[in-house]
């Protein structure tokens, strides 16, 4: 009887993954209409690739994807390290090198128990939003996905920057969800649909991408991840919720 279930949920899965697959192109689309100069905001290098890699696949050209990452991942002394990775990374997305930084600031160190304030990022936002004359920011929701602090600070510092500016700039937020559903993989599609929620579904040929691009993190590649990469929802569905500040 289990077998018949685990089967039976395999087989719909696949189904739900194919017609989401078909539907996405017209949510591509509407996106790329919508969206102008995008800027992703990380607070970590491999951010891009565990948890946006959907959105990069849907937005990316070389031109109006900037990805702007709040520290270089220095909590084991490898900053310098993770800040090339990131960079590789972002060339299998096929983003511009010029359009990739990963920012070394004191007040904005990797850690569990660093507090990042929202003034600070809302700052460099500021220089960034006006340099590269972005208009839409992709960030994480204030769950952080998760749960990581740094995660939470990169969007309320977002957040703080939208409310402060006189700038229209949109803001959308990745939306966290259980830990049951994180880690279903494409299965989460079936909660997705019966939810009626909207989402980004990368292709088989989108996944392998984004795996290539964390594959170039090598110095993050513990054996956990490689369980992550094959499992988390996140590396084939995004949901992408815009805030109202």
């Amino acid at each position: 009887m289990l077998a018949l279930l685990v089967s039976l949920t395999v087989v719909v899965s696949l189904l739900v993954y194919g017609y989401g697959i078909l539907v996405n192109f017209d949510k591509v689309r509407d996106m790329q209409r919508q969206f102008g100069n995008v800027l992703l905001l990380t607070a970590h290098p491999d951010d891009e690739c565990m948890f946006f890699g959907p959105t990069l696949q849907a937005l990316r050209h070389p031109t109006r994807v900037h990805v702007l990452c709040l520290s270089t991942g220095n909590a084991e002394g490898l900053g310098e390290t993770r800040k090339k990775e990131l960079q590789k990374s972002c060339q299998v997305f096929q983003l511009s090198r010029g359009n990739v930084k990963a920012i070394e600031h004191p007040e904005l160190q990797d850690g569990m128990t660093t507090e990042w304030s929202p003034q600070v990022i809302a700052d460099l936002i500021e220089n960034y939003v006006k340099k590269h004359a972005v208009d839409t920011i992709v960030t994480f929701d204030e769950h952080g996905v998760s749960g990581h602090p740094n995660h939470k600070a990169a969007f309320f510092g977002a957040k703080t920057f939208v409310s402060q500016s006189k700038r229209r700039v949109a803001l959308y937020k990745l939306v966290s969800i259980s830990l049951v559903r994180k880690y279903i993989g494409i299965a989460d599609l079936i909660v997705c649909k019966a939810l009626q929620t909207p989402v980004l579904v990368s292709s088989p040929g989108e996944y392998w991408m984004t795996l290539k691009a964390m594959r170039q993190h090598l110095s993050q590649l513990v054996w956990f991840r490689y369980l992550y990469v094959s499992f988390s929802r996140y590396m084939f569905i995004n949901e992408l919720k815009k805030e109202d500040v």
